[in-house]
Parts: structure tokens; sequence; C-alpha cells
């Protein structure tokens, strides 16, 4: 006996549904997973880097203070300066060279007891106290001001010829004096600012600075309109003033800026503006804040307010199922080889093995393509899992020495890509790679845990 089967209904997909499910050109999403707030970069149907928020959205990072120096300890080039009641953090002498001071005039010693201008670079961690530094810096996606360096640097995306047109283009309107960025605020402000700020003061607030100097960042080259470019120059510029304005007349202790918003910090820090062509968001409550971000310092980027009730964002994007292979140790490869991640207090170790993939009759070949691909791999794993510190990787060993020369400027050019400061050392006596990336954020099965 036959029974009848009703034939499905055709379901059509529209062009903005099909543009949503498309990450080829990348997304970065705004939803929730699992009762937190996160963000995450898709691009070609992969997860890139996520980030989750915490729960009281206590993170610092970023943040300016007048900080107070409780001691000194020469046997690690450290001192310990307290930004709060009780509250401690770790800051390097070798960032503390040139540090604003508040109570009294640099003479070159940083003594106990003095007061000092700190920005934290890492949050508390563990059994490990924030970290600050007293060369503060203050950046949009154009430029950044440094206070405590008088260096000036460009951003090693520019081309040779974007970083002589920007220089060109400082030195013609009085920013760049010699090569450094002039110390006249006459010149960094807008007119009316500097008389707002400096003709009304009963004391020049700006004398007798520590050094500062800029960065000129990749967006600067993106920029055709002479107009636009000296407006987001001088957004900062006022901000950097005030800063220091303010820092001359408010007490010990004080919060002179406060850290950015988790989702802000995110779209600063987790990609590229080039990276993705969409901003996504299911958050009503984000969405009015995303959008005057957007028009403000991302004009032209797409802003998308997803609305779904039967279809939560992070369902659309298989999230559950990308987590859950972005913390597993073993990541499997195309070839059919896989990677084995392991985290300690002290580095983190990758394990590189062939698995499933053959070799064939040139093994010496199989090896190569098998280590390249593994590389590949292993960059987007730093970023993704947001590992940090010493890095050890072991690759499947190669026949010559020129083979792992070969591998080692692969691997060094996939992490230049990276937000965060990494850097392929070399190959020990035993055949591991070694690599160091700047410990910021913690790692995102930390933050998943919390």
């Amino acid at each position: 006996m036959s029974r009848f089967i009703p034939a499905k209904q055709s379901v059509t997909v529209t062009d903005s549904e099909r543009g949503l499910l498309d990450t080829e050109g990348g997304k970065l999403v705004f939803t929730e997973y699992k009762g937190r707030q996160c963000a995450l970069l898709l691009k070609g149907g992969r997860l890139i880097a996520a980030s989750f928020f915490s729960h009281d959205g206590n993170s610092k990072i970023g943040a300016v203070y007048i900080g107070k120096v409780k001691n000194i300890t020469k046997s690690i080039e450290a001192c310990f300066v307290e930004i709060g009641e009780g509250e401690i953090c770790f800051l390097p002498l070798k960032k503390a060279q040139a540090p604003f001071l508040t109570n009294r005039t640099w003479d070159g010693r940083l003594l106990q007891g003095d007061e000092l201008l700190v920005q934290v670079e890492r949050d508390a961690q563990k059994n490990k106290q924030a970290s600050v530094t007293a060369n503060i810096s203050l950046s949009n996606d154009y430029f950044a001001i440094v206070l405590g360096s008088p260096r000036m640097g460009f951003s090693a995306r520019l081309t040779k010829e974007q970083r002589e047109a920007a220089s060109l283009f400082l030195e013609k309107r009085g920013f760049l004096e010699k090569g450094q960025l002039t110390r006249d605020p006459g010149k960094l402000l807008k007119p009316e600012v500097y008389e707002e700020t400096v003709r009304g003061s009963a004391a020049d607030p700006f004398q007798d600075l520590p050094p500062f100097g800029g960065i000129v960042r990749t967006r600067f080259g993106e920029l055709s309109d002479a107009s636009e470019t000296l407006e987001q120059i001088y957004k900062l510029t006022e901000q950097f003033f005030l800063l220091v304005r303010n820092g001359r007349s408010r007490q010990c202790f004080t919060c002179l800026r406060k850290a950015p918003a988790p989702w802000e910090a995110v779209i600063q820090s987790m990609a590229a503006p080039g990276e993705y062509s969409e901003i996504v968001t299911d958050r009503e409550e984000l969405y009015e804040s995303l959008a005057s971000y957007c028009e403000a310092h991302l004009p032209g980027k797409q802003l998308r307010f997803y609305q779904e009730p039967g279809l939560p964002l992070a369902s659309l994007y298989a999230l559950e199922s990308k987590m859950e292979t972005a913390l597993k140790p073993k990541v499997w490869l195309r070839s059919g080889g896989y990677l084995v991640i392991e985290s300690t207090e002290a580095l983190t170790v990758i394990d590189v093995n062939s698995g499933k993939y053959e070799t064939g009759k040139d093994a010496g070949e199989a090896v190569r393509r098998l280590n390249h691909e593994a590389a590949e791999e292993i960059a987007l794993q730093l970023r993704l899992r947001n590992l940090s510190g010493i890095i050890l990787v072991d690759f499947v060993n190669m026949e010559d020495r020129a083979s792992g020369q070969a591998l080692l400027e692969h691997m060094r050019a996939l992490v230049k890509s990276d937000r965060v400061r990494t850097t392929v050392v070399d190959i020990t006596p035993l055949g591991l790679v070694e690599i160091t990336r700047k410990k910021q954020k913690q790692p995102l099965s930390e933050q998943f845990m919390q």
C-alpha cells in the first residue's frame, strides 16, 4: 500500500537573505551566545576571530588614570602603581622612561610616592595583576598620539608611496617638524580650540610636557579628502591636550579617560575595516550605538539590524559548532593532517601531525605542503583563540635547512595581518619554531568560561 507524501514547498531566498548568509566579504557580527554578549568575525564561512564581553563590562583596557607609585622593585625592573583604593597594577620601568608626573617636575628618576599618568594595557588575569604603561596612547582609525616617546612611526601596511604622501601632507600643515611631531599646541590644535584651552588658562597647561610622537595608521592612506584627514587629526589632538590639561589639575586616582565600551574596543582591535563589508547585530540596544559610531568613524560601512525571532543570529551562522571547534585541542587540516594545541601557564605548544595525509613518492615535497598548510591554520588559530606569550610549534620534520627557512618566511608573512603584534623568532636546535604574541585580552577559552 502506497503512502502519499506531499511535495515540499520551495523556499525562495531573497537577495537580502542571500547577502546576509554570504560571508566571503567578511561579516562583523554582534550577538548573544549562551547568555553571553559576543562579537564574531566571519569570513569565507569560517570563524576568524571571536570575543566575549565580561558580564559586568569591567574591562579597563585603554583607561587612563592618575596613579601613585607604591614601591619600586629594581630586581625585576618594575614598579607597582595604585590606580584606585587597593587596586595595584604592574608597571615595567622600560614603559616609564619619560612619564608625565603630576606632583613634581620629572628629573630622570621615578620615586616612591610619585603621581603619574598611566594607561591600562592588560586586565588582571587569574593570579596576575593588571598591567599599565606610562606611554599614554590615544588613537582613532587614522592616527595615534603617544605620550612618552618622540618617535614618529608609520603602519607597516602602508606602501612607500603612501608613507611619503602622508609625511608630505603632515609637513605642509605644520604637524611635522624635522620628521617629528611638532610640540607646538598652536599647530596641533584648531585655532578656536587652542584659544579656549591655552589662552584661557592662568598657566600654560602644556609646558614641560614629556616627549610625544605619533603613528600614521593604515586607514590614513585611504583618505582622499584633505579636509576629512585634517578633521580626523584635529579630533585626536583635541582629546590629547584635554587629557593633558586635566592631568595637571585633577586629584590622584582620578580616571581621566574611561575604557571604550566592549563593542567599541572590538571594532578597534578585532579586525581592520577592510576585512569585513558589513556589521550585523540582533541586539536592539546596541544598534543605535553602532549606527552612531559607523556614521562618525566608518562612513560607507553597511550596518544591518537582524530581526528573525524563529532563527537567532547565532543559529544562522552555526555559532555552536564553530565555537566547539574553536575550543577543541585538535584541529583538522583539509589534507588529512591535524594540529594539537595545548596551553599551559608558561607557554602554548602546537604539534603538527600528518594524520591521514598521504605523502606519495616525493616525501620531501609532501612534508613541505603539509607544513605550509599547517602554518596557515596556525596563524588563524592564534588569532581566533587569542593565544599569547610564548608559542612553540613542532612542525613535521623537514629534510634540509632551506625548507625550514622557507617555512619561517611563510609563517612571518601570514602573521603580518594579525592586529596583535606577533613575532616569528626562529627555529630552535630541536626543530621547534618559536613565536611570541603580545598579551592583551584573555584567551578565548577563558573568556568563554568566565
